[in-house]
């Protein structure tokens, strides 16, 4: 299992450094060329396009994802995986007629602005393509084809930026240009998509495949409202409490906390296939334990990099009427991956306990409304944050003690908390004597950077690794 995960984890993780790379690329062509409401907009429609994708299609993704490793034969596999496609594309056809039928009315509502009906359609559009493009990647997971998947991925990223900045700087186009980029993006990538995982798909629809997946993947759909509103309430919140500007500020702090995303990505997509895979080997446990101290060593440099760099970050990437998000960045970081650590402690989904997965997942999400609608009036957009941070920890503290009843992980839960306080204490020290952008700042900020790394890895990683490591080094100055 250690093999196969290394070797995935690291085409995912170049595949979304890539994918990454491109969208910070255009970061500083949207904050030039959109004001922070015309911004916000864009990120009210994330916000709606996460509820439409975890909710219509009833989680039915997951339950292939459950179910496809184990099946006996491809028949059975190209059994899933249509019914489970069919079912998806007809979900979000429904969603696209309703959507246009009612479109007066959800314009108004949603952007308290009957002329831009455009916008909203386009929006749609760009919602379903992605839905039905985040189904057809997600099969090159099930099916363990890391090099593919990551392939799609580029290829909607690519299509999405060069038509997206064809239209805004060239056609003088403003939200209009991001959903068009987009739903060309989604539709190339998904016929790439669907071509590499060819032979898992036909013209069949298994009914009994279908109950069987959508028995196991329902409760999810709550679990899955729960991460939502887990997620994206501090943004909800914000443009209730505080406006568009406000809203447009803070997702230019949750795209740059992304960068988070270079470390979880490659671990997520590589790891959940490979449990469902070998969780019933003896060893898998004390692999997943190995893989979640390497995890958490990458985890820190990103959370002390956030902390040290955020400033310069902004400075050099967005414009002054931004530069407000410098100070939200580092906590949405921790906030990010403390969301999608759960997968580090399988027991509950292994056990089939999906409401109890639920039941966590909507208790966080309970807890983040509370505490967003009480941290905001009085700090603003950083109460927002910390109240994203306190329910991300809370739930990812639930999903450890119950999967630990079901399938136990040897965890080495006094390194990692010493680790982490060490990540702490020094990021936030050099920073409150290093806060100006200068030479001498950038250097030491550095040299913490690195030191943090290297005392992690020395508490973290077994001495045999440690070792291992030592010794290519050697060689190396040989």
């Amino acid at each position: 299992m250690l093999q196969s995960f290394f070797k995935n984890s690291l085409t995912f993780s170049i595949g979304h450094l890539l994918t990454s790379c491109l969208a910070i690329f255009l970061l500083p062509i949207y904050t030039r060329y959109l004001l922070p409401s015309e911004y916000g907009i864009i990120d009210i429609f994330i916000i709606i396009a996460a509820v439409i994708n975890l909710t219509i299609a009833l989680e039915i993704s997951q339950g292939i994802a459950r179910y496809y490793q184990e099946a006996k034969n491809d028949k059975a596999r190209r059994e899933y995986t249509s019914s489970a496609f069919w079912f998806t594309v007809l979900v979000y056809l429904l969603f696209v007629s309703l959507s246009f039928i009612f479109r007066d009315t959800f314009t108004l509502w949603l952007l308290e602005d009957a002329n831009k009906e455009n916008i909203f359609l386009l929006a749609v559009f760009a919602i379903a393509t992605n839905g039905i493009f985040t189904f057809v990647r997600n099969q090159l997971r099930w099916q363990i084809q890391p090099k593919n998947s990551v392939i799609s991925s580029l290829v909607n990223v690519v299509v999405t930026a060069s038509i997206t900045v064809y239209l805004m700087v060239v056609q003088e186009l403003k939200v209009e240009s991001v959903f068009i980029g987009q739903v060309a993006g989604n539709i190339t990538a998904s016929l790439v998509a669907i071509f590499y995982a060819r032979k898992s798909y036909g013209f069949t629809f298994c009914t009994s495949k279908f109950k069987k997946m959508v028995s196991y993947s329902t409760p999810l759909v709550l679990s899955s409202i729960g991460v939502f509103i887990a997620i994206y309430v501090d943004r909800i919140a914000i443009k209730d409490l505080l406006g568009f500007d406000e809203l447009g500020i803070y997702g230019v702090a949750y795209r740059f906390a992304a960068v988070a995303f270079l470390v979880m990505v490659g671990f997520q997509q590589a790891l959940s296939p490979l449990i469902f895979k070998y969780y019933t080997e003896k060893k898998t446990p004390s692999d997943i334990s190995k893989i979640f101290n390497i995890f958490i060593i990458f985890a820190l440099f990103v959370t002390a990099g956030s902390i040290l760099f955020s400033k310069e970050l902004v400075v050099l990437f967005v414009n002054k009427a931004y530069y407000s998000s410098e100070s939200l960045i580092a906590i949405l970081v921790m906030a990010i991956l403390f969301s999608n650590m759960y997968i580090f402690a399988p027991g509950i989904i292994i056990a089939k306990k999906t409401k109890l997965h639920a039941m966590i997942n909507v208790s966080a999400a309970i807890m983040n409304i509370i505490l967003n609608y009480t941290l905001i009036p009085v700090y603003g957009l950083s109460g927002a944050a910390y109240a994203t941070l306190i329910s991300a920890v809370s739930a990812f503290s639930l999903h450890v003690i119950f999967s630990y009843r079901y399938y136990p992980i040897p965890y080495h839960t006094k390194p990692i908390l010493l680790s982490l306080l060490i990540t702490l204490i020094s990021g936030y020290g050099v920073l409150k004597i290093f806060d100006d952008i200068e030479i001498v700042s950038i250097i030491v900020k550095i040299i913490v950077l690195l030191l943090v790394f290297v005392s992690t890895s020395f508490l973290l990683l077994e001495k045999k690794y440690l070792q291992k490591i030592m010794l290519k080094v050697m060689m190396s100055r040989k």
